[in-house]
């Protein structure tokens, strides 16, 4: 009986024994299951944050498993590339996608298949909705601890309006400069005949003394005008007297030959530089001109024109304001001597 006794107080302890360990693991389970949800959600409230990030930066994750050729993307990249949410990137949709971009990255994976550093990849998306974009990429190998390379890793985002902008810019750029050129042109041009005008020959009859000077070169100049040119204008009137200005600056220009200007220096003037000719080079092609334009003029549509001649060769204390006035004082001499001739200067 007594034994039986304590038996029933013996019983309460031993569950009471039984149950504490029990409680204790409880506890620790439910501490456990606490910590865990915390960390599930604080990491699901990072994901959140990094998605967010990515909308707002305009990039996305892309992964590619070198062995499986694998890819995969964040929610981002969907936008990015113009496919639904939750789009996986399937072999049949990169291969939509990436028509010449697959080739692309894969080039670029393999020149830079051993870089420990990060590298840029570019490469062309064929957007279903947007057309022709390209993507740019900072993308970082991940290696084994073997050394092998597994993956690849990409923060992408689309650099088309980049391109754009850089394309637009450079073609702003190409149109200052051609209208610079076309500005430049035009004031150094007689715009009547084509040719270059007085202060472009000025310019270059200066260039070409100093290069005399250096070389110890022969420089040679043709200064020509239209004879009894008033005669035509008041004859033919003035249309009729810029057409022959503009065929005698054709034939000048068609007489011209390489390193050599023609140039209307005013009215019904012109000169012609001759760098690197001597006197008697200067003296025969001051004689063809004068040639070719009085036949020339005489077979065109036009008063028929001849032309006198003034020439000079460079001298030792010339400039090119002596030498132009050495050339034209031979023009006059031609002049007074009966016209469509050539003369030397003393």
């Amino acid at each position: 009986m007594a034994l039986a006794r304590d038996q029933r107080h013996a019983l309460p302890l031993l569950m009471v024994a039984t149950a504490l360990p029990i409680g204790v693991m409880l506890l620790r389970h439910f501490a456990l299951s606490s910590r865990l949800y915390r960390r599930n959600r604080e990491l699901q409230e990072k994901v959140t944050q990094l998605q967010l990030a990515e909308q707002l930066a305009g990039v996305g994750r892309w992964s590619v498993d070198i062995a499986t050729r694998r890819h995969r993307w964040s929610e981002e990249v969907c936008t990015i590339v113009g496919v639904p949410p939750g789009t996986p990137p399937t072999e049949e949709l990169l291969a939509g996608l990436l028509v010449d971009g697959l080739k692309q990255m894969e080039t670029t994976f393999y020149s830079h298949r051993t870089d420990r550093e990060p590298f840029i990849v570019e490469f062309e998306v064929e957007n279903p909705l947007r057309g022709t974009r390209i993507l740019r990429a900072r993308a970082s190998n991940s290696f084994s601890a073997e050394g092998a390379r597994e993956q690849v890793f990409m923060v992408v985002q689309d650099a088309t309006y980049e391109y754009l902008r850089v394309a637009a810019a450079e073609r702003e750029r190409a149109e200052a400069v051609a209208r610079e050129e076309e500005a430049q042109l035009l004031a150094n041009t007689d715009v009547l005949t084509g040719l270059a005008n007085r202060r472009a020959a000025m310019a270059t009859l200066d260039r070409a003394i100093m290069t005399a000077r250096r070389c110890r070169g022969e420089l040679g100049l043709i200064v020509f005008d239209i004879d009894h040119f008033k005669q035509v204008n008041d004859e033919y009137g003035h249309t009729i007297g810029d057409r022959v200005l503009a065929e005698v600056g054709r034939i000048a220009a068609r007489n011209a030959r390489d390193g050599q200007l023609a140039a209307r220096i005013g009215g019904e003037e012109f000169l012609m530089i001759l760098a690197g000719a001597p006197e008697l080079a200067v003296t025969g092609a001051a004689e063809r001109l004068r040639l070719a334009i009085e036949a020339g003029t005489s077979m065109a549509p036009l008063p028929n024109v001849t032309v006198s001649v003034g020439q000079a060769m460079l001298g030792p204390g010339d400039t090119s304001l002596t030498l132009f006035a050495r050339a034209d004082e031979a023009l006059y001499a031609a002049k007074r001597g009966g016209r469509n001739r050539v003369a030397l200067a003393a």
